[in-house]
């Protein structure tokens, strides 16, 4: 098994979810303190989230560092060789998958969050999304079966439901 100098997958992903992580790390640093309403140093607004920037500034870290080529060599098995042409299809296929799922995530979070449509629908229509069009199987998007549809049906509301829940009532937080 040949390993090549150029920046690979992980590494890649790693230098995302670092940069991703110190967008919300200065986010969080930058937001108003509340100190005119004498709110309390460990309950300000953006401390979860820079905690949360900074747990995805290490482990992007991790991702990004890590020896590849290490961990492969000191398995006891054996790997086959896999020809270029289905190597470079098997890429090209999880950078659609990745494609396709950030385009999701930007559209949802930074496109239409806020501007007009309820947040109860608008989750339950990226999650459904998210779901068909981004399965297990090499399809990108997918064909899902009537399973599926079923599935996506029932989790979709289940799951946009229980959120929306927990943000207004648990951490007291009007959703638009």
């Amino acid at each position: 098994m040949k390993f090549s100098n150029h920046l690979s997958a992980d590494r890649i992903g790693g230098l995302i979810w670092l940069t991703f992580g110190a967008a919300i790390v200065y986010g969080s640093w930058v937001m108003d303190r509340l100190d005119s309403l004498k709110i309390p140093p460990a309950t300000v607004p953006g401390l979860v989230p820079g905690l949360l920037g900074a747990g995805l500034i290490i482990f992007g870290l991790i991702l990004a560092l890590r020896r590849t080529d290490a961990v492969i060599e000191t398995q006891s098995f054996v790997v086959e060789e896999q020809p270029e042409a289905a190597a470079d299809t098997h890429d090209e296929f999880a950078w659609k998958r990745l494609a396709l799922s950030w385009l999701l995530c930007a559209t949802y979070g930074g496109l239409l969050l806020g501007h007009g449509i309820h947040y109860w629908i608008l989750t339950c229509a990226f999650l459904a999304l998210h779901m068909l069009l981004l399965d297990e199987t090499e399809r990108v998007p997918a064909r899902p079966d009537t399973f599926r549809l079923i599935l996506v049906a029932l989790l979709a509301p289940t799951i946009a439901t229980v959120v929306t829940l927990i943000f207004r009532y648990v951490f007291l937080v009007r959703l638009p």
